[in-house]
């Protein structure tokens, strides 16, 4: 055999190689499978941790002890006499890990109408990072129209948080 002819051979089963090893490898990426799992645990627990009596006038009260739950505050003011006001520090705090955003305040108020609540130290959009804690300042207030009329209000705060994207 001469030596053109061995080299001729030598290419053709060289590329018949290639060939197939080509085919092989995509035969076999074809097939490839990957699995995995993932897991994504977070706690969502945005609640009031307290509320307690603020700065208040001489005659001023609440007629009950002030109450909350997980979202909502409840208390009852007594005003007494013009300009009377009392204060509620409501402590709303995030124990998950998810940064929770102020969405509103609901308020349901029965008694008169001539009180008047301002909510200080939040205010809706206020982020709240997980593991911080803020306090909500609400101040109740009247306008009397003489010093023998008295004002009685009992009233509950739902704080609504969403989660902050």
């Amino acid at each position: 055999m001469n030596n053109s002819k061995i080299k001729r051979i030598t290419i053709v089963l060289l590329v018949l190689a290639v060939f197939i090893m080509s085919i092989a490898y995509a035969n076999l990426a074809s097939f490839l499978n990957i699995g995995g799992n993932a897991n994504v645990i977070s706690s969502w627990k945005v609640e009031i941790t307290g509320i307690r009596e603020g700065n208040k006038t001489t005659t001023a009260y609440s007629q009950s002890v002030p109450t909350y739950t997980m979202s909502t505050a409840s208390f009852s003011a007594h005003l007494e006499k013009p300009d009377d006001s009392i204060e509620y520090i409501v402590t709303i705090r995030n124990n998950g890990d998810i940064d929770a955003k102020l969405d509103g305040v609901m308020t349901s108020q029965f008694g008169s109408d001539a009180i008047i609540y301002e909510i200080g130290g939040i205010k809706p959009n206020d982020v709240l990072l997980a593991g911080e804690e803020v306090e909500a300042v609400i101040k109740v207030s009247g306008s009397l129209v003489d010093s023998k009329e008295t004002l009685t209000s009992n009233v509950t705060m739902v704080f609504n948080y969403i989660q902050n994207m």
